[in-house]
């Protein structure tokens, strides 16, 4: 059965009080993560130092390759996200920001002073 206009406004409004009110602060994290994992993983699927595949490089060639690596420890995300600072070359922006959005988790949760992040427009 197909919503109404009203239905499709009354579950967009109970949506936005759960995000303000912090009701769903783990998916959100959750989707910040799985976001930075892809982001990642595209950098990795570009040409490494000199032209070489990264795959050639550390071996991992497919996506759940890669994310194996990164669950081996716990550090090895945020290692991999911090590695782009402090200019995230390499990354489009849009990449950037999901990884200086880990980042900036990262810092919190740590309770450390955040970590200044400037993302160029191009």
């Amino acid at each position: 059965m197909p919503l109404t206009n009203a239905d499709r406004q009354r579950r967009y409004r109970q949506r936005l009080k759960a995000k303000a009110s912090g009701a769903n602060v783990v998916e959100q994290v959750q989707s910040a993560v799985e976001r930075a994992i892809h982001a990642l993983w595209a950098y990795h699927q570009r040409p490494g130092p000199g032209g070489v595949s990264w795959a050639n490089i550390d071996g991992c060639h497919t996506l759940d390759q890669y994310r194996s690596e990164l669950e081996r420890s716990p550090a090895n995300l945020i290692q991999a996200c911090r590695a782009f600072l402090p200019g995230f070359e390499g990354l489009t922006p849009t990449e950037a920001r999901t990884v200086a959005d880990v980042i900036q988790i990262a810092d919190a949760l740590r309770l450390a002073t955040p970590t200044p992040i400037h993302i160029p427009s191009t």
